[in-house]
């Protein structure tokens, strides 16, 4: 009955007893009511009436009020007993004592009323009877207004917070109806102020009533406070709530870390990510991001957060076999690992031991050797670092299943259901004496092999790991306790399922599981890959394991360690399942080491948002592309595979079966009334009379008729590509193949997953950017060297630092045809400027005829000649012999103008006049500037006429224009000078007679004339790249062959798109490149410059100074400023995410430096930016 005091305290305490109370408790006691005694009551000297006021206002009842305002029945039903059954006669009593004061209330309102008025009526009356002046004026009576005046002090205006009507009061209303209610709940309650504790302390004034903010604010503080008082409870309080929620892991909502939801979030709503801001603020963008950056630009994509990839990825605590001794002893033997692999004959296959320092035993295969067991000997260690060596007797077990057929022979040839046993032997292990100081743990780890290939020996056969399996040994004495065997059980249980080890026996249940994971049942039965989510295959595959057409397994195909349910499962036998038992429906063959990957297994399904057979392909497909990753555990390679897939998802829709055979294989199997992925693609129309059947047969891809050409059009109608197409990748996929040819003739292909799969690889990927297969066998050997790329079985390191793995190849793809589709090149034209593909040029009589025109227009008006010096202003100096020596300024023997040095913000008049004085300083020659002049005129002249000549011919030849020949030829490394040398000195006088130089010249003018079109080059931009290549961010190498670099050419298109989009004109872009490369004499004018540069670069870019500066500084560039193209072109990319995230430079750089295992405060920072740039742009409600 305590609870009901509290309402006391909502009330002033009244030590004087009402009267009208005190009348309403005394009851008659006459007869007592049956059931019930007078208790905590005083009875009266006449002993017929007995008052219970004191039990009132024990229960916090002190007036007649208070027990009115809770209605009758519920009254009744809290105090009854309290008042020993006179609860109604109480509150009858209390009603009626209520109603008359209000009525005697009002009635002494009337009367007061009524005397004031018959009082101003008599004085009226007496007025009237002395005046009849005034005979319009009517006697007023007595009307409801005066009878009922308006109360008008106590009235308010309409919308104050104050008013009857106001939001307020009806709040008020029902916080008081809530408390009453609660008043009647049960002592487990949870009550309004213990889940909203912050209620009572509400202020009600103006700012609480009319200031809107999200429900969900409310939520994130009151539970925040609520996690407050429980993390200060558990030695975290020096951390925040957000940090404590993103390291807890039960339950499964957690762990949640809000820093990461806040950027992932805010920056969905910008149509961006996170790890395409780390990619666009890298300075090595596109080409030259380190591969440790990429792999953080992965990661950053799957949107988890450290805590949720360090679950994901760290070692299990458990092996996936536990062994004790009493285990050992019996015999312990494993499920069968034939039925593994579908796709692979391994009924000769064995066990070998990854050997360590810890343990001893047989590393490589042997066959038809007479020995009964393998003796493994294991090191085991207890607690206080105390070894034993135990010996363990392994053997391979093989079983036959005989049919029971009448007249069916006997055939004891494989397959056979193949398992490992493990015995412990008493007399083996007499060395280790008593086991007081154990347990003693040990571990190993068992490979299923099959042979490498053919081999005529029967002991050492190498073999090729197909599965691994894992082992835990705790040797103790008998009747060791369970949690000493298995120490690391307890924590695990505790920190994911919210159980003690003890208790996690109960998780087998369905119902618990459920209970404990937030799974539904159905999602359970997805999750195992049972009931309606049963795994299926294509019948239109024909598997080359024959395990399951022999008859000797009792294992369905196909089975959730196929499909569904691999990664749970560790792609072994026995499956998880559900089974009906006595108690109810259970989860089948459970163990530690399977709760560690069902509890990663839901928590990533939840987080990705796939169904759970989809993401299973997904990872088990990553993860056999790894070499050496045969327990199928998450890595961060698997990670980074998720992350490429998440990104390609969002951008280009795409599924996890394409995704996955991209990776791995494209899948033959499905669940429950899906169709397989296989079919889908292959099979998913019905244009021939039968389906693309994968039975293992080779066939003709260059037949025109029969078998061959059939499954020809069959793939080429399952991919959407031409026949055209296919005969181009066909033969790339022959050749991937690597088949030797006695294996498989030339032009021929085998009907089988891996073929298919290379096929869609090779045509779906490029497709997925919008180019076709032709060109993405071009991309694959622009970014990689290799164009069969594609075509090989894409492979994933131990480790993530292959630059070239499929991962970082696709990611790159798609920068660079997103370029090349902004700069309108083709795949093939860029291949062509680089030199990746060649054409082959080949003499002929255009080509004959265009220089036999050039060296017929070498005549003595276009080359110089000793008589042009014969002039009386100049005789008395030997021009021609001091200006045409080795070092001259042109060619005696020809008359051809040698190259002048080409100079940033010079003529070629300053250039030339340069020249000829240091060569008469040289050979201390004396000559005025009027003969200098002089000299300058007639060598331009001639110069400019053997420029004309030649910039004619390759203008009308090549569709340049004229202007830009000279500087062009000196790109691709020749001149005019060399290019008029070459042909006065060697002209054909017939195709027979055109050399090499003369086709290679041909070629490499034909491809710098397609760059200087297709980007638009100028000859600004041009001289830029001659005389100052270190401006544009190129690293020329002087002594290398010259070459077009994917590098320079990207470069080049982005000055294009600078001078397109910049706010002020060329000659202003090229004046802070020179101011900007100008040295400086002092450090404060160097700051000065920077800060002049960031004021002029912003005035280019139409953004903020300030930003620019601070770029500058917080990137580390050279002297706090831009100083080359590819720096401001980070620049821009900056000034691009700053507009569409309207985030500032600082968030940026900082969301660009963001690694894995970057601290919460970073993150935090990061996500409390997004979250302000989003609410000062108005949308509140993704705040």
């Amino acid at each position: 009955m305590d609870k009901y005091k509290s309402l006391s305290s909502e009330k002033q305490n009244v030590i004087k007893v009402s009267p009208l109370l005190a009348a309403a408790a005394e009851v008659k006691s006459s007869k007592p009511r049956s059931g019930y005694m007078l208790l905590n009551s005083e009875q009266k000297n006449n002993n017929s009436t007995v008052t219970l006021v004191n039990t009132l206002q024990r229960l916090g009842y002190h007036s007649i009020f208070d027990i009115i305002e809770v209605p009758k029945q519920r009254f009744i039903k809290r105090h009854n007993e309290s008042l020993s059954g006179y609860a109604e006669v109480i509150f009858d009593k209390a009603m009626s004592a209520a109603n008359q004061l209000v009525q005697n209330y009002r009635q002494k309102q009337l009367r007061d009323y009524d005397g004031a008025t018959l009082k101003k009526a008599s004085h009226q009356a007496r007025y009237f009877s002395y005046s009849n002046e005034n005979t319009d004026e009517e006697e007023k009576l007595p009307d409801y207004s005066s009878l009922f005046p308006e109360p008008w002090d106590n009235f308010c205006q309409p919308d104050a917070i104050e008013s009857l009507d106001s939001p307020v009061n009806y709040l008020l209303d029902l916080y008081k109806f809530v408390k009453q209610i609660e008043l009647d709940g049960s002592n487990n309650a949870v009550g309004l102020e213990q889940r909203r504790a912050d209620i009572p302390y509400l202020m009600l004034n103006s700012d609480n009533l009319y200031k809107e903010i999200t429900a969900i604010s409310i939520v994130n503080d009151v539970l925040s406070e609520s996690a407050r008082k429980y993390i200060d409870q558990t030695g975290q309080a020096a951390k925040p709530v957000n940090q404590v929620l993103g390291e807890t892991r039960f339950p499964f909502t957690l762990p949640y870390n809000l820093p990461s939801q806040q950027i992932n979030k805010g920056l969905a709503e910008k149509e961006t990510e996170l790890g395409t801001l780390i990619q666009q603020v890298d300075q090595q963008f596109p080409w030259h991001i380190l591969t440790e950056k990429r792999d953080q630009i992965l990661l950053a994509y799957t949107q988890l957060s450290k805590e949720q990839m360090i679950l994901l990825t760290e070692k299990s605590p458990f092996a996936q076999n536990f062994l004790s001794r009493e285990q050992l002893i019996k015999g312990y033997l494993s499920t069968s690992t034939t039925e593994i692999l579908p796709e692979h004959d391994i009924s000769k296959h064995a066990y070998i031991i990854r050997a360590g320092e810890n343990i001893m035993g047989p590393t490589l295969l042997s066959d038809n050797v007479d020995k009964a067991y393998d003796e493994i000997i294991i090191t085991c260690e207890n607690k206080d670092k105390e070894t034993i060596k135990v010996k363990l007797r392994g053997e391979n077990i093989l079983t036959y299943n005989r049919i029971k057929a009448r007249m069916e022979p006997f055939d004891n040839s494989p397959p056979f259901s193949r398992q490992l046993k493990l015995t412990y032997v008493e007399s083996d292990n007499s060395a280790i004496g008593n086991l007081d100081n154990g347990p003693f743990f040990g571990e190993m780890t068992v490979y299923a092999a099959m042979p490498k290939g053919s081999s005529n020996t029967s002991v050492d056969i190498a073999g090729i790991n197909f599965l691994t399996m894992t082992y835990h040994f705790a040797i103790a004495k008998q009747g060791t306790e369970q949690a000493k065997l298995l120490p690391e059980a307890e924590q695990f249980f505790q920190d994911n399922y919210g159980l003690s080890a003890a208790e996690s026996v109960k998780l087998k249940e369905i119902l618990s599981f459920g209970q404990q994971t937030g799974s539904k049942v159905t999602n359970l039965e997805h999750l195992l890959s049972s009931g309606d989510f049963r795994p299926l295959v294509s019948p239109n595959v024909v598997f080359s394991n024959p395990i399951y057409t022999s008859g000797q397994t009792l294992e369905n195909f196909p089975a959730p360690y196929h499909y569904g349910g691999v990664y749970i499962n560790a792609g072994q036998l026995d499956a998880l399942g559900i089974v009906r038992t006595d108690y109810g429906r259970e989860i089948s063959a459970v163990s530690n080491f399977r709760y560690d990957r069902m509890n990663r297994f839901i928590r990533l399904q939840r987080w990705l948002e796939l169904p759970y057979h989809q993401l299973d392909l997904l990872i088990t497909s990553v993860i056999k592309a790894e070499s050496k990753n045969t327990e199928l555990a998450i890595t961060d390679n698997t990670l980074r595979a998720l992350g490429l897939f998440r990104h390609l998802r969002t951008q280009y829709k795409v599924l996890p079966e394409m995704f996955a055979g991209w990776i791995y294989q494209i899948t033959p199997f499905s669940i429950s009334n899906n169709i397989p992925f296989f079919d889908q693609v292959f099979n998913r129309s019905k244009l021939f009379d039968q389906p693309l059947i994968l039975d293992g047969s080779e066939f003709s891809y260059t037949e025109n008729q029969g078998n061959g050409a059939k499954t020809v059009k069959q793939l080429c109608a399952g991919l959407s590509i031409p026949l055209s197409t296919f005969q181009v990748i066909a033969p790339v996929v022959e050749g991937a193949l690597g088949l030797s040819p006695d294996k498989l003739a030339a032009g021929k292909l085998i009907r089988n997953l891996d073929v298919a799969s290379r096929l869609y690889r090779l045509v779906t990927i490029p497709r997925l950017f919008g180019f076709s297969a032709e060109d993405g066998l071009i991309l694959a050997d622009i970014l990689t060297g290799e164009s069969t790329y594609l075509a090989k079985i894409p492979t994933l390191g131990e480790n993530s630092d292959q630059k070239n793995d499929i991962l970082n190849i696709i990611a790159q793809m798609e920068v660079l045809t997103s370029w090349l589709t902004k700069t309108k090149l083709t795949p093939i034209k860029l291949s062509l400027l680089l030199g990746r593909t060649q054409i082959p040029v080949v003499p002929t009589n255009g080509m004959l005829t265009f220089y036999k025109g050039i060296s017929d227009g070498l005549t003595d008006n276009v080359c110089l000649k000793e008589s042009d010096f014969n002039r009386q202003e100049i005789n008395d100096i030997n021009w021609w012999t001091i200006l045409s020596d080795e070092n001259g300024v042109f060619d005696r023997n020809n008359g051809l103008i040698k190259d002048i040095p080409l100079a940033w913000g010079k003529t070629d008049e300053e250039s030339l006049r340069k020249k000829i004085e240091d060569i008469l300083n040289e050979k201390k020659i004396e000559a005025d500037n009027n003969q200098i002049n002089i000299i300058l005129q007639i060598i331009l002249q001639v110069k400019t006429a053997q420029e004309n000549l030649l910039s004619s011919a390759i203008a009308g030849e090549y569709g340049v224009s004229r202007d830009i020949v000279p500087l062009q030829l000196r790109w691709l490394g020749s001149s005019v000078y060399s290019m008029l040398k070459m042909i006065l000195d060697n002209s054909p006088g017939k195709i027979e007679d055109i050399k090499e130089e003369f086709l290679d010249l041909t070629y490499s003018l034909l491809m710098y004339t397609q760059l200087i079109n297709a980007l638009g080059i100028n000859n600004n931009l041009l001289l830029l790249r001659l005389t100052n290549p270190e401006w544009l961010g190129l690293a020329i190498n002087k002594n290398a062959i010259i070459s077009l670099s994917l590098d320079e050419i990207f470069l080049l298109s982005r000055y294009q798109d600078l001078l397109d989009n910049a706010e002020q004109n060329e000659d202003k872009i090229q004046e802070y490149f020179t101011f900007a490369n100008s040295e400086t004499s002092s450090k404060k004018e160097e700051s000065d410059n920077s800060y002049k540069c960031a004021q002029l670069l912003a005035e280019i870019l139409g953004w903020d100074t300030d930003e620019i500066y601070l770029a500058c500084d917080r990137g580390g560039l050279k002297e706090k400023r831009a100083m080359t193209l590819s720096q401001i072109d980070w620049i821009r990319r900056l000034q691009q995410l700053s507009v569409k995230t309207n985030l500032s430079v600082e968030p940026l750089l900082g969301a660009g430096a963001l690694v894995v295992n970057s601290d919460f405060e970073s993150f935090q920072s990061i996500g409390e930016a997004v979250m302000a740039a989003l609410e000062a742009q108005g949308d509140n409600e993704n705040v």
